[in-house]
């Protein structure tokens, strides 16, 4: 037998035991293996597609395969509600497909017109354009919106968006992006934040420090869950890079 008829009956079968076990009607079984390609093809995207929307992995499961089959739906519907609406909260979501595209000028230029008026004090908008900024090297800019967010809303010196600043801060080369980076810490541990201060550390030639934030980083990863190393695997990886770039 071919060896493609034996990859085509072997992913019938995997679907086969998927439809037995979730009380599938048997007739699937019929479809799966009479037609091994075509049926699996018609089962994966009529039940077994939808149904992993139920899960986080399966939902970026989901994303991925939609990004591959149709890549653009997103930025095309998002254009097509800002034309048909062209209010302000449809022009952040057409920005932030054009940004996901890489058409980072066009975005941040949507983002600035969402953040105006009488919006120009809303929280998601302004992060948004901070965010735009900072992915185009804006990073004077990204600064000068996030103290604007944090002007409006005292309470958003924390989290991401504390971590957002810092990375402005530190892109545009200014003193104060430690004690920011710090205070992002400070305000919400996560591995990404520590990860990323232990990298500017390095790039700022401060290697025991850096050792000191890198160290961290991996104990947490220790005493965490597996769920949680898997959310964080880019940044273990780019920790463990850094450790052996510095001889730990």
């Amino acid at each position: 037998m071919p060896l493609i008829a034996l990859v085509h009956l072997a992913v019938a079968a995997f679907f086969g035991v998927h439809a037995i076990r979730a009380g599938r009607p048997y007739y699937w079984l019929f479809i799966l293996f009479s037609f091994p390609m075509l049926g699996s093809v018609v089962y994966f995207f009529a039940i077994y597609l939808p149904g992993m929307q139920n899960t986080r992995g399966g939902r970026k499961a989901v994303r991925a395969v939609q990004n591959l089959v149709d890549p653009n739906r997103e930025l095309r519907e998002a254009h097509a509600e800002f034309d048909r609406t062209p209010t302000a909260y449809n022009r952040a979501r057409l920005a932030a497909a054009l940004l996901a595209k890489g058409q980072v000028d066009q975005a941040i230029d949507h983002f600035a017109q969402a953040a105006s008026g009488p919006y120009a004090r809303d929280a998601p908008f302004l992060q948004g354009l901070a965010g735009a900024q900072l992915e185009g090297q804006r990073f004077n800019e990204a600064a000068a919106t996030l103290e604007r967010l944090f002007e409006a809303h005292p309470d958003r010196r924390s989290g991401t968006s504390a971590l957002l600043y810092a990375e402005a801060l530190a892109g545009a080369g200014r003193a104060e992006a430690r004690q920011a980076f710090e205070a992002a810490i400070a305000s919400e541990p996560t591995i990404e934040a520590r990860s990323r201060y232990g990298l500017f550390l390095l790039e700022r030639g401060d290697q025991s420090a850096a050792r000191v934030a890198f160290e961290a980083v991996l104990k947490d990863v220790q005493r965490g869950h597996h769920h949680s190393r898997e959310l964080n695997r880019e940044w273990i990886a780019k920790v463990n890079v850094a450790m052996k770039t510095i001889g730990a």
